[in-house]
């Protein structure tokens, strides 16, 4: 979606966006037809109003709040690939594993 319908959908004014693209709470993609927003950012874009006008969040909280959801999501990924690793690994190695996590866990 153009930045137009990203500002629409969210009901916030070109300042604000360009508030938020500066804090790198929303990176949006650049092409020929200037920035592109994706469902993902629409999210964003929520969760940043959530935080500011119904919570009450400040600039630095927003901040942080949007870095440790990114963290979060990045961790996701690397969990998701060991997870996807272990499976196309052998039974046998699977239940070492699966053993091993459990010991440390304890």
């Amino acid at each position: 979606m153009d930045e137009l319908e990203f500002r629409v959908c969210l009901k916030i004014d070109v300042t604000v966006l360009d508030v938020w693209v500066e804090q790198g709470w929303v990176v949006p993609r650049s092409s020929e037809k200037g920035r592109q927003f994706r469902d993902a950012d629409v999210a964003r874009g929520r969760l940043i109003l959530d935080l500011i006008d119904t919570m009450g969040v400040n600039e630095a909280g927003v901040d942080v709040a949007m870095d440790l959801l990114d963290q979060v999501h990045s961790l996701r990924g690397t969990l998701r690939e060991l997870v996807e690793a272990l499976n196309a690994e052998d039974e046998a190695v699977r239940r070492r594993i699966v053993a091993k996590i459990e010991t440390i866990a304890e």
